[in-house]
């Protein structure tokens, strides 16, 4: 299991060890050995133990970038964990909204201009047709405000003729 198909709360969890702990759990979870996952990494086996040991100093994004994808987690979930970005995971959304930001991120160029127009197109449609409230006192026909005054709307209007 990655660490993006892991549940909210377990990803919360994950976020706040230390990094060496982190990349262990995640080892072991592929019951991956440390020679196994520096070779993957490209990174000596001497190198990555002092790393989950917390012995090594804060490694090179470019390690980390290595790591992440031999343990094949999301580059800005390791980051996070290893401090370099912030952790703002609660703050950003529902798992919804993180899962569209993630496959818009993975669009080409044309890709991401359509969804945005998409988007934007949604919207726009959404705040357009909004019925106005009609007012408290809208028993009879003559005392419904009228649609200059932004009480009535079409809908109203229709009903009206009938």
């Amino acid at each position: 299991m990655t660490v993006e198909a892991a549940p909210y709360a377990t990803r919360r969890a994950e976020l706040e060890i230390p990094l060496g702990e982190w990349i262990r759990r995640g080892r072991l979870r592929q019951s991956l050995s440390q020679k196994a996952l520096a070779e993957r990494a490209g990174l000596s086996r001497s190198y990555l133990c002092d790393i989950e040991r917390g012995r090594s100093s804060t490694p090179s994004v470019a390690s980390l970038d290595k790591i992440a994808i031999a343990l094949g987690v999301g580059r800005s979930d390791i980051l996070r964990v290893a401090g370099i970005i912030e952790q703002q995971l609660g703050s950003t959304g529902d798992a919804g909204e993180r899962r569209l930001v993630s496959a818009y991120r993975d669009l080409s160029v044309d890709g991401k201009n359509a969804v945005e127009r998409f988007a934007r197109f949604l919207h726009d449609e959404e705040n357009r047709f909004v019925q106005q409230s009609l007012g408290s006192a809208a028993s009879a026909v003559d005392e419904r405000p009228s649609p200059e005054q932004g009480g009535a709307t079409l809908f109203d209007l229709a009903s009206l003729n009938q």
